[in-house]
């Protein structure tokens, strides 16, 4: 029989929590993601459910709004609206499980002026500073979206991706302890992505709930996004009874269906419950010789 010393105990408390840290390990821990949205609620409608699948597997998520939201609102004033759209956003990412939130606070719709270089430019120095492995933001080439703030934050991020690398781009940062930092990889949401864009659909069944509520957290937005349906559907001749009263109760009804009803769409290409689709960019192709001739780094 082994005679129990205080070392010998110290050392299987030791091989123990080890071995339950082992058991705990997430594939992903250690890697960070960054997500770039233009608006408030844009990250947890498109991709609130990957987001958070990914968080829960390791990632580290950070996020940066470009605009101020200034607008979103039924009947607030400038000031107010963009006040209670960033504290709604601060209550959505707790939601979805973001750590940082970064705002560039550009005027919402308008941002037509603002030369991408400069959105790029603050981009860069976002990106060296959190070195993500991953971004999250619009699809550059999607040939559907209307809206002017989603395109332009588009291009800026895919340009910021890879010139984040590049020694000769803002080198003034490396004076500052910034080093040159490449994103490994990119997904890419759209209001409808073209079916050879969309490369990559993810199961949500697990985080749907989760994305439901920190959508319904962002309250002004939801609100505002109600009223203008109501009105977009009298204007011609029609009424969802859903609206006849728009409160809390409605509002969060309305995106419990729409929401649910997009992802068991995405999902039902897959054999899903719910699912959301990306245009991925990995760092090549699969079955490149890229990916068939790199090994781990020693």
């Amino acid at each position: 029989m082994q005679r129990i010393t205080r070392r010998n105990f110290l050392t299987a408390a030791v091989a123990a929590a080890a071995s339950v840290m082992r058991a705990q390990a997430k594939p992903f821990d250690g890697r960070t993601m960054v997500v770039i949205t233009a608006h408030a609620d844009d990250f947890t409608l498109f991709a609130g459910g990957t987001i958070a699948r990914l968080i829960e597997d390791g990632y580290t998520a950070h996020l940066i709004r470009v605009t101020n939201d200034e607008k979103d609102s039924y009947d607030l004033d400038a000031g107010e609206t963009s006040h209670r759209n960033t504290v709604e956003m601060r209550a959505a990412a707790d939601i979805i499980g973001i750590k940082e939130m970064y705002s560039l606070d550009f005027r919402n719709d308008e941002m037509d002026p603002i030369p991408e270089t400069e959105i790029r430019a603050r981009l860069i120095f976002l990106f060296r500073k959190l070195k993500p492995w991953t971004i999250f933001t619009f699809d550059p080439s999607a040939k559907y979206e209307e809206n002017p703030d989603h395109k332009k934050t588009a291009r800026a991020a895919e340009d910021a991706a890879w010139t984040s690398q590049g020694h000769l781009f803002l080198p003034e940062h490396f004076s500052q302890g910034l080093e040159r930092w490449a994103v490994v990889d990119r997904y890419y949401w759209a209001r409808q992505l073209d079916e050879s864009d969309a490369n990559k659909i993810v199961d949500i069944t697990s985080t749907i709930d989760r994305k439901i509520r920190a959508i319904r957290a962002h309250k002004t937005m939801m609100r505002h996004t109600a009223w203008s349906l109501k009105e977009k559907l009298a204007e011609a001749r029609l009424r969802l009874p859903l609206l006849d009263n728009i409160d809390e109760e409605s509002v969060n009804r309305l995106i419990d269906i729409q929401i649910r009803e997009r992802a068991e769409s995405v999902g039902a290409k897959q054999g899903m419950k719910y699912a959301e689709e990306f245009h991925y960019v990995p760092l090549a192709a699969p079955g490149s010789y890229v990916m068939k001739n790199a090994v781990p780094l020693k």
